[in-house]
C-alpha cells in the first residue's frame, strides 16, 4: 500500500478566472505526478481586493496569501 503524502496548502486571490483555471490545474498537476513529495491544495477565490480576501479566512496561525493577476504592459494603449 502507498504512503499518504502530507497536503499543504496554499492561499491565493486572483484578479480573474484566467488565473484561476490556471492555479487549479497547477494543483490537479502537481496532485497527479507520483514523483511529487506532498499533496497541495491551492485556495484562489475571484477577488479584485486581495485585502478581502485576507480578512474573510479564519486561521490560527501565520499564513502567506498571494494575489495573483495579469499584468499587460505600463502603455496606456496596449495591443
Amino acid at each position: 500500500m502507498a504512503k499518504r503524502k502530507p497536503t499543504n496548502k496554499y492561499y491565493f486571490s486572483v484578479e480573474g478566472e484566467t488565473e484561476q483555471w490556471y492555479l487549479k490545474w497547477l494543483q490537479d498537476a502537481i496532485n497527479n505526478t507520483e514523483e511529487a513529495s506532498c499533496k497541495v491544495s491551492i485556495d484562489c477565490p475571484v477577488r479584485k481586493n486581495p485585502l478581502k480576501h485576507a480578512k474573510s479566512l479564519t486561521v490560527t496561525r501565520k499564513i502567506e496569501i498571494y494575489h495573483f493577476f495579469d499584468y499587460e504592459s505600463d502603455e496606456p494603449v496596449y495591443g
